[in-house]
């Protein structure tokens, strides 16, 4: 893996992380129902771009550790696929071995 895929991957893990610390601080604050900003969690790390969606949505979404919401058209890092969409926002899913990278890392 090039240094600039693995920059790319750690962008991601690091909005994956705010996203996360976010959503533990809100859940028992915010009703189902209200939509709420998080991070796109796409691969540029100058990406500053929100996804509104409901708390129950972004978990769906992250329930699988490979799979990452964003704004659509939002840059991918290598081999990953849109896989769905969520309101006006895409879900890709990293590959097998880049999901593996990133449990080992995270």
């Amino acid at each position: 893996m090039s240094s600039r895929e693995s920059r790319r991957e750690e962008n991601q893990r690091t909005f994956r992380r705010a996203n996360e610390a976010f959503h533990n601080a809100v859940d028992d604050e915010v009703a189902d129902t209200r939509l709420v900003p998080f991070l796109c969690e796409c691969a540029d790390v100058d990406c500053f771009g929100k996804v509104n969606v409901t708390l129950s949505e972004w978990e769906v979404v992250t329930s699988r550790d490979n799979h990452f919401l964003m704004i659509a058209a939002h840059q991918r890092s290598a081999g990953e696929k849109v896989i769905g969409s969520l309101r006006e926002y895409e879900v890709a899913e990293k590959p097998d071995e880049a999901r593996d990278r990133l449990r080992t890392i995270s």
